[in-house]
């Protein structure tokens, strides 16, 4: 994109960062969890430029693009978007292989898979260089044979500021407790910091574990977190990640020190390769081999940031690059891995730019909702259709795709459809960009006052609303949220983020907000609909998911502009619209339709919906189902259908046989066995629940030839047999759930079936005692039973051995979480100093 490109798109001028965040945060989550719900929002931020820094859009913009100075000859060759939304970086087992690290992988799985060794063992992985510590851990962390050694895995990122005698330490024992939740009867949240500390250790005296604190950043620290994890002797393992050599290098029984090297050149090249998306015989680019492995001295993060850059130009450019690389970045005298992070930066495309920054605003290493980063994205502005692509959201997630392709950003968890879920800016690109951003103006942090903080504060920052007792506090987020406000805490911001804090109380003074696009109250427990949103003119997305607000005013029709509205799944009632209802609405969930025609809330004229969730009568559900088949741009659908004593009733999916768009569809309610025949063909997604079908479903499903997710849920199937033939085959089938199916007694796959099927699951189907075929399945790396009968585990064994079996059973020990402390009352005095 050339000088002259990068001029005509001034025209567009993205709005000045502004947001309001406060949450009861999780500051230090796992990378993998198994939790439905999108990780916690970031702790109290605020994010906006001020007057002083940025006068207008324009200024700002040109802030953003001259971030490390005057643009530099090499500006003036930043690419374009490339790649595709299906991009080959997009897909989930690519992106966790990793490469040139497979002999420290091997090693670590061996130390932690000694059965030689029974006693505690921590294993540190030390490099001062950013050389892919974490991502090793993470990768080893995720593997069956892992999961299937330890009873339970926690992974907590130990925050730079950690200390002993702070909300912090109190924090990281909540999270670890968190995940043992199964074991312990009653509450711990109120314990004191001493209790919890004593039930840890009571819990893992009992628990093969495996614990990562994944950033330990001093020996103190270390010294602080060790108590708890004393005296046990039944093969658990902690690994610990460290810049600090010292922190390995202790002196004591428990340590084991694996260092994590620089690549060598194979390593460094397969890695560049795998990059740039070249096969190993690419004849055309080997002659650049000696100067790249030159440049990057088998630093892993320059590589991919190199490959990242030069994967979206032709290789007949490279020369120039990479010539550009050695003698404009490297004569100055830099860290080699700065250098690399400015070309990355000053070689991205000029709408990216925003975006990309846009990730301080939250901690370092925090697990970000892609759903909700991307909303923020369109909500500040920052993406922008084009002829090729019309739709903001396919337009943001190309922006993301990018993004992550050039290695800017990671994905940290993946869906089951194999879409990402969660991501992070690498750290060693969070602490460059962090004081750069502020540096310009791009975001300010606040204690809940007026003037501005540190940095570093926001690796830990110290919300207005009290954590100290473990509970949130509803008087001080009151009197400081409103302080807020009167002193002018913020500029009019775009975006109110509240997510997770419980029963906030909003002052009126919030309707003042009108450039508020984004209004996000998830997880509030808020009872009312708040009367300030219909005073909102520019609002566009709305979240009231998990709440417990049920209905909402006429004023809701006001925000004209509203093209995202989330509400709860148990369904919220709507007035009909009195005018035209927005017919620029693109995602309407949680709708509560009841046994009124569908057609009085406007349904049938919602022509931009592409998401829709909604509950229906047996009344209702022919009208419904009638309105649904006129949406032609609608992709996902959640439809359930329930009479007046909630139970599951009649589904009717005839009028939705030929929709062309719909590829994600969930279904709750009764479903005839002859209507199978009715679902639409182009789906990638597809969710049975309380379906009640007595004939085997799966021959007509087979045929549906895109189909890549099934779940069967929940007496969606009451048959005794259950058969994949071979002729109906689930051609692209990547992962099915089997869950609740009662009477279901064997389950069938012939040779030949299901060829593409990655990942099966089977839970609490009591009565399921065989399983034919299973060894048949090609592709099958995963076989996940979830309180199965004995006899039925034995059989999958023996067919598939133990490498692709992971087994979770629920019955678990039980601790009482009070009594425990009367033994330990010593505790304190036992901590190891340094």
């Amino acid at each position: 994109m050339g000088r002259e490109s990068n001029k005509r798109k001034r025209g567009w001028k993205p709005e000045t960062p502004s947001v309001f965040s406060v949450s009861n945060v999780q500051f230090i989550n796992p990378p993998n969890t198994t939790a439905d719900n999108d990780p916690c929002p970031p702790p109290l931020l605020m994010s906006g430029a001020p007057p002083s820094a940025v006068e207008n859009d324009g200024e700002f913009m040109d802030a953003v693009e001259k971030l490390f100075g005057e643009h530099t000859e090499l500006e003036l060759r930043n690419s374009g978007l490339g790649g595709g939304w299906n991009n080959h970086q997009y897909d989930q087992e690519w992106h966790s292989a990793l490469v040139g690290l497979e002999d420290a992988e091997k090693e670590l799985v061996a130390r932690l898979l000694d059965d030689n060794e029974k006693s505690l063992r921590v294993i540190s992985l030390v490099s001062e260089e950013p050389l892919g510590k974490t991502a090793l851990t993470r990768k080893v962390y995720n593997r069956l044979d892992i999961c299937q050694h330890f009873k339970r895995r926690v992974w907590v990122r130990v925050p730079k500021d950690f200390a002993y005698k702070d909300v912090t330490y109190r924090g990281l024992l909540l999270i670890i407790l968190e995940q043992f939740k199964s074991f312990v009867t009653g509450v711990f949240e109120s314990m004191s910091q001493e209790e919890l500390s004593a039930m840890l250790y009571q819990i893992l005296m009992k628990v093969r574990f495996l614990i990562v604190l994944d950033d330990v950043c001093t020996v103190d620290v270390w010294f602080m977190l060790a108590y708890p994890f004393a005296n046990v002797s039944n093969g658990s393992r902690i690994i610990l990640t460290t810049r600090d050599s010292n922190v390995a290098s202790l002196d004591d029984l428990w340590n084991s020190r694996l260092n994590v090297m620089r690549l060598s050149d194979e390593g460094s090249w397969a890695l560049f390769l795998k990059k740039v998306g070249r096969p190993q015989n690419s004849s055309d680019i080997n002659n650049f081999r000696e100067d790249i492995l030159r440049i990057c001295h088998g630093l892993s993060p320059a590589i991919m940031l190199l490959g990242g850059v030069l994967s979206t130009m032709e290789s007949s450019e490279w020369s120039r690059v990479i010539d550009l690389v050695v003698a404009a970045h490297f004569g100055k005298g830099q860290l080699p891995l700065s250098n690399f992070v400015v070309l990355s930066y000053q070689m991205l495309p000029y709408v990216l730019k925003p975006c990309f920054l846009y990730l301080t605003v939250f901690p370092k290493a925090y697990e970000i909702s892609i759903r909700k980063l991307l909303q923020l994205w369109l909500a500040h502005g920052f993406v922008q259709t084009s002829p090729e692509a019309s739709v903001l959201e396919d337009v943001a997630k190309k922006y993301l795709e990018e993004l992550v392709c050039r290695n800017m950003i990671e994905i940290v968890r993946w869906k089951s459809d194999g879409t990402p879920k969660t991501c992070h800016m690498p750290c060693y690109l969070y602490d460059v960009f962090l004081p750069k951003a502020k540096d310009i103006g791009f975001l300010d942090l606040h204690h809940g006052k007026s003037e501005c903080t540190s940095a570093d504060s926001l690796q830990f920052l110290q919300p207005c609303v009290s954590f100290n007792t473990g509970k949130r506090d509803k008087i001080n987020w009151k009197i400081t949220f409103t302080k807020i406000i009167n002193e002018g805490g913020f500029l009019m911001p775009k975006v109110l983020d509240l997510e997770g804090v419980r029963d906030p109380v909003l002052p009126k003074k919030l309707g003042i907000m009108v450039n508020l696009r984004y209004v996000n109250l998830r997880g509030t427990d808020l009872y009312s609909f708040p009367a300030f949103i219909g005073d909102l003119p520019h609002l566009e997305i709305l979240d009231l998911k998990h709440t417990n607000i049920f209905s909402l005013p006429s004023s809701i029709w006001k925000a004209n502009n509203l093209r995202h509205l989330y509400m709860n799944r148990d369904g919220v009632s709507i007035p009909k619209p009195s005018n035209q209802p927005p017919t620029n609405l693109e995602v309407l969930t949680g709708l509560m339709i009841g046994s009124k025609d569908p057609r009085k809330y406007g349904l049938d004229r919602y022509t931009s919906l592409r998401k829709l969730g909604l509950r229906c009568r047996p009344e209702s559900a022919l009208k419904t189902a009638e309105c649904i088949s006129r949406l032609d741009n609608l992709h996902t659908l959640r439809l359930t259908s329930i009479d007046m004593s909630f139970k599951a009733s009649n589904l009717v999916l005839s009028p939705m046989k030929d929709h062309q768009s719909l590829s994600n569809l969930f279904l709750s309610g009764v479903i005839k066995d002859h209507q199978i025949g009715d679902l639409p063909r182009n789906l990638n997604i597809l969710t049975l629940v309380n379906s009640g079908l007595t004939e085997d479903p799966m021959p007509v499903l087979g045929k549906l030839p895109q189909l890549r997710v099934l779940n069967v849920v929940a007496y969606s199937y009451l048959g005794q047999e259950m058969t994949c033939h071979a002729d109906q085959n689930f051609p692209e089938l990547r992962v099915l759930k089997l869950r609740v199916l009662e009477k279901l007694k064997l389950l069938t796959v012939e040779n030949g079936a299901m060829p593409q099927l990655r990942e099966l699951e089977i839970q609490n189907c009591k009565e399921l005692r065989s399983s034919e075929g299973l060894d048949q399945l090609p592709a099958l790396k995963e076989l996940i039973l979830t309180d199965m009968p004995e006899d039925f585990v034995e059989d999958a064994r023996r067919r598939l051995g133990n490498e692709k079996l992971l087994l979770i059973d629920y019955s678990e020990l039980n601790f009482s979480a009070h009594g425990v402390w009367d033994k330990m009352q010593s505790l304190e005095s036992k901590i190891v100093k340094s």
